[in-house]
């Protein structure tokens, strides 16, 4: 299963149309005004039981996965499936949006930080139900229910019938070039290549560090491997990614989160 939960103010998650469909700009606005208003909600909660809250309203952007050939294809021919570019190219590293009320918590004596993040979660579930209308009983039921929603989403796009159809010959493809393909399900098939170059540099990383000059001649091979399996995959990754982005958006947005 994909691993979609990172964290809501310190907790942590997670594009069609159809009629009536809000434009992205609009849902984006409504999921924004729904994290302020949350907030808001958790801030007035926190007051009345004594404690002060600052309210978490930034996230963490990450570019949205391109669909389109000729992009897949520039950003595959220099970074590979993401792997080892990230020892030739190093980026800054992106951190989570860190909790404006650590310092709070931080200095705090030991009992009171219990209490403060006791009454926090607490006042988190009421502003999930309030806000979101989620049934939610404490902040493992919203794990437990983001869990499941993540599970319904492989679920769908495992059992889609044109990704299915398009899986099939993708996978052949694949074997037919040397490459390694343990499974053919659509959902096993659109992070392979990120797991096999991944384990790689996984088991080359236990000996030490891995330099960039270390790495370099591994991005090479990288490359080669991700070329080859867009080219297998092209019709493939033009229906998955658009579904994949729709049903992860709304579940983001179902559980709090802004919209990728």
């Amino acid at each position: 299963m994909r691993v979609l939960v990172f964290g809501l103010l310190g907790l942590a998650v997670l594009t069609g149309c159809g009629a009536g469909a809000a434009a992205p700009a609009e849902k984006a606005g409504v999921s924004a005004d729904k994290i302020r208003e949350r907030e808001h909600v958790i801030a007035t909660c926190m007051k009345q039981k004594g404690f002060v809250y600052a309210a978490a309203v930034s996230q963490p952007k990450k570019e949205p996965v391109s669909a389109d050939y000729a992009t897949m294809k520039e950003q595959r021919a220099k970074y590979g499936f993401g792997v080892f570019s990230a020892y030739v190219y190093p980026k800054p590293s992106a951190e989570a949006a860190l909790d404006p009320n650590k310092a709070t918590i931080d200095k705090l004596p030991a009992g009171q930080k219990d209490a403060y993040r006791t009454t926090m979660n607490e006042c988190r579930v009421g502003a999930l139900r309030q806000v979101y209308g989620l049934k939610v009983t404490s902040v493992d039921d919203y794990y437990d229910q983001m869990s499941k929603a993540i599970e319904r989403i492989d679920k769908e796009l495992n059992g889609d019938p044109k990704l299915v159809e398009l899986a099939a010959p993708f996978a052949e493809c694949l074997k037919a070039k040397g490459e390694r393909v343990a499974s053919g399900r659509p959902g096993d098939l659109s992070v392979r290549g990120l797991s096999v170059w991944g384990d790689q540099a996984g088991k080359l990383a236990e000996n030490g560090k891995m330099s960039a000059e270390a790495a370099r001649p591994y991005l090479v091979k990288e490359i080669r491997s991700a070329l080859a399996d867009l080219e297998c995959g092209k019709d493939f990754y033009a229906a998955y990614i658009p579904l994949s982005q729709r049903l992860n958006n709304e579940a983001r947005v179902q559980f709090g989160f802004s919209e990728q």
